[in-house]
């Protein structure tokens, strides 16, 4: 008992100090870097999944609203196009995405999308969600992703943990989900870093 005590001790003081602290970009850069498609409102689940054994490793959401953004909860993406505050990547253009979801496509990762089309409400709903969760620590991908589709029409429901597969899952169940996959080969390539 007192062994388990140390150790959720350990795991708490862990947490507190790997709690990630909100800043980035000012209001006026996100303004500034806004993007807005002319594509119906849509919700993507975004998980990057081991090929080698095809479990989900990364959870993320793009969320098409009044603007286009990429949620990369515990992400470590950048580029120099986009800016950054609390886990969201603002000025995600289609350009943008696509690089975001081929920057995690490579030998050993495959990309699942499973999108959603949804109203404009709904699509702000998420958006405004997103701005709420802040930023995540480290290996919170998954549950501040859930954390998230929890609070939007349609999404509740789903059950939160650490493991990426867990929410992949439950999305393929979801009615309306729109499936697509991204394969790329990085062998003797270099990664783009940015």
């Amino acid at each position: 008992m007192r062994i388990m005590r140390i150790i959720v001790g350990l795991m708490v003081l862990g947490l507190v100090a790997a709690c990630a602290v909100e800043e980035g970009a000012s209001v006026q850069q996100i303004d500034a870097a806004r993007a807005v498609t002319d594509k119906p409102p849509s919700i993507a689940v975004v998980t990057m999944v081991k090929r080698r054994d095809n479990r989900a490793a990364h959870s993320a959401l793009v969320i098409n609203g009044s603007q286009q953004v990429i949620y990369d909860p515990a992400g470590s993406f950048s580029h120099p196009e986009l800016v950054e505050r609390g886990d969201i990547l603002y000025g995600a253009n289609d350009r943008l995405v696509d690089y975001y979801e081929r920057y995690h496509a490579r030998s050993a990762y495959f990309v699942h999308v499973q999108k959603f089309n949804v109203s404009p409400e709904v699509a702000e709903i998420a958006l405004n969600r997103a701005q709420a969760q802040g930023p995540s620590p480290k290996m919170f991908c998954n549950i501040d992703t859930v954390a998230v589709l929890n609070e939007v029409p349609g999404f509740g429901g789903l059950k939160s943990s650490f493991f990426p597969e867990d929410l992949r899952r439950q999305i393929a169940q979801k009615p309306g989900v729109q499936n697509r996959y991204l394969y790329e080969e990085d062998h003797g390539k270099n990664v783009p870093m940015n």
